[in-house]
């Protein structure tokens, strides 16, 4: 039961924030994630030459065990499923936040709340990976299963 519990407030919070930031005339429409402006995107096809240049960097992977099972997995990326909310975030910030991190989830809604909350734990070079994990395989990028 206890493993519901964070997810259901995260989305209640969510919905609650949406409903009260909603912009006048669509009442529907989330708001916006304001991504700071020391996070970058990176696009599928420039991660090779970042881990060649930077044979340090994390890949951050905040999707589901399930969307990983059936999906596929980029090779060496962290599991931290954003749906575990607060024990993501606590497991994120014992990170070396001096590594570049390319942070994914599945079309990068996840991954931005993420890198934001990253950001505020202190996190110095933080890449959204554009469009997510749907991107990297639309792109014919390598997913070991």
């Amino acid at each position: 039961m206890n493993s519901f519990i964070m997810p259901a407030l995260l989305l209640f919070g969510l919905c609650a924030v949406a409903s009260a930031d909603a912009p006048p005339g669509n009442p529907s429409l989330p708001p916006a994630v304001v991504i700071p402006k020391e996070v970058h995107e990176i696009a599928p096809e420039q991660v090779e030459r970042q881990l060649v240049d930077h044979p340090d960097t994390l890949i951050i992977d905040v999707r589901t065990e399930d969307e990983r099972h059936t999906r596929g997995v980029i090779l060496n990326a962290l599991n931290f499923d954003y749906f575990h909310g607060q024990k993501t975030l606590d497991a994120l910030a014992k990170l070396d936040k001096t590594k570049p991190c390319i942070v994914f989830c599945a079309i990068g809604g996840r991954a931005q709340f993420i890198a934001v909350e990253m950001h505020k734990l202190g996190f110095k070079n933080i890449l959204l990976l554009k469009g997510g994990f749907n991107a990297w395989t639309a792109s014919g990028q390598a997913v070991a299963k």
